[in-house]
């Protein structure tokens, strides 16, 4: 299993001045299955719409790499979900700073 979790502020909560890096996402995937997804986590603003936006991905068998290469729908935090990199295996901060 590979993990790709981030921790970050929606670009929507940048002008209210709310608490940096109090969103989490997370995708879970299949390292000996070509990266296939097997789980999404979302924590933050309209969770729930975009979850549903990618559960026929995940039925259908998306990959991480077809997560790389979706546009995410701006400005949600959905943008987050197709643009995660670090892995906790590799032991870097998932947190992010800055837009």
């Amino acid at each position: 299993v590979e993990v790709y979790p981030s921790s970050f502020k929606p670009l929507e909560w940048t002008l209210p001045h709310r608490a940096d890096n109090a969103c989490f996402a997370k995708l879970i995937c299949d390292r000996g299955n070509g990266l296939r997804v097997l789980g999404v986590h979302l924590l933050g603003p309209d969770a729930g719409e975009v979850l549903q936006g990618f559960a026929l991905a995940l039925k259908l068998g998306c990959t991480k790499h077809d997560f790389d290469r979706t546009v995410g729908i701006h400005p949600t935090v959905a943008e987050e979900l197709v643009g995660l990199s670090v892995t906790k295996r590799s032991g870097a901060d998932p947190r992010k700073t800055g837009c």
